[in-house]
């Protein structure tokens, strides 16, 4: 038997996010294994999640708006909808919206 269920993660589920002097970023869990993590994330118009390294590989994939990524001090690149980008485990990286933006997280802890 098979089953269905559907998250759908409205506002008002995503919790605020300040860790690494992020502004206007919220996220919610949606997956979590020893391998793999997945999360949503929503920066609000204006927002930035704060400069970090990644613990593990990480995939961000771009679901709604749109802004700009960059990884430790380097340029900026713009992202949107459609758009996947890709950090290396230890890479420090930013991102940031002027209008806002969605995205999904997949962290893997398994090796690149």
């Amino acid at each position: 038997m098979s089953s269905v269920e559907i998250i759908n993660p409205s506002p008002e589920t995503l919790r605020p996010v300040t860790s690494h002097d992020s502004v206007g970023v919220s996220a919610r869990p949606l997956w979590r294994s020893d391998a793999i993590s997945v999360t949503t994330l929503r920066v609000a118009p204006g927002g930035e999640i704060g400069s970090h390294p990644a613990s593990v590989p990480q995939l961000l994939l771009i679901t709604a708006g749109g802004g700009q990524v960059r990884a430790g001090a380097g340029p900026w690149f713009d992202v949107t909808v459609g758009d996947a980008v890709r950090w290396s485990a230890g890479e420090f990286h930013t991102t940031r919206s002027a209008s806002g933006l969605t995205a999904v997280a997949i962290e893997f802890s398994a090796p690149e």
